[in-house]
């Protein structure tokens, strides 16, 4: 996990518990404390996102290295 995926995700987090904190223990209106709430969602949703995109990029990037890598001995030889 990058550095700013893990803030994300935290930060994602944080609004979640702010928007519980406000919602049912301080008894605030849903509507004054909903933009916490789709904070929340929409972090955990780009932070899913960036999760994503980075594992295709590393799926690539290992079927790049396999299709570079010969597997019979005699053709790592030939190319050398």
């Amino acid at each position: 996990m990058k550095l700013i995926e893990a803030v994300i995700l935290f930060a994602s987090l944080a609004f979640l518990i702010m928007f519980v904190d406000q919602a049912l223990y301080k008894k605030v209106a849903l509507k004054d404390s909903y933009f916490f709430l789709m904070f929340s969602v929409a972090g955990f949703l780009y932070y899913t996102y960036r999760r994503g995109l980075r594992k295709i990029k590393e799926k690539q990037e290992e079927e790049a290295k396999k299709a570079e890598k010969p597997k019979k001995i005699e053709q790592r030889l030939k190319k050398k």
